[in-house]
């Protein structure tokens, strides 16, 4: 998944001064936005938004209007669940 999102932001210049964070948690995706200053040989970070996190249902290999797209990865939260059954 980390390449589909890197494939959406340009290869920044390189004296920007912002940084975008994708984190990927339990499935869930976070996405953080920053911009940092440096001073005196520290590094000050500020959030300046937005935040928000999501968690996919399903990555297709295509764009929407494709039907026959090949599916890269679906959401299945309930198919292992053997761990469950030995605690019953």
């Amino acid at each position: 998944m980390a390449k589909i999102l890197q494939a959406l932001y340009p290869v920044p210049k390189p004296d920007s001064k912002r940084v975008i964070t994708f984190a990927n948690n339990n499935d869930f995706v976070s996405f953080r936005h920053h911009t940092f200053t440096k001073e005196k040989g520290k590094v000050q970070i500020k959030e300046c938004g937005p935040r928000f996190e999501m968690q996919p249902y399903e990555i297709r290999l295509g764009t929407w209007d494709q039907d026959d797209a090949d599916i890269e990865w679906t959401l299945r939260p309930y198919m292992n669940t053997s761990r469950k059954r030995k605690t019953l």
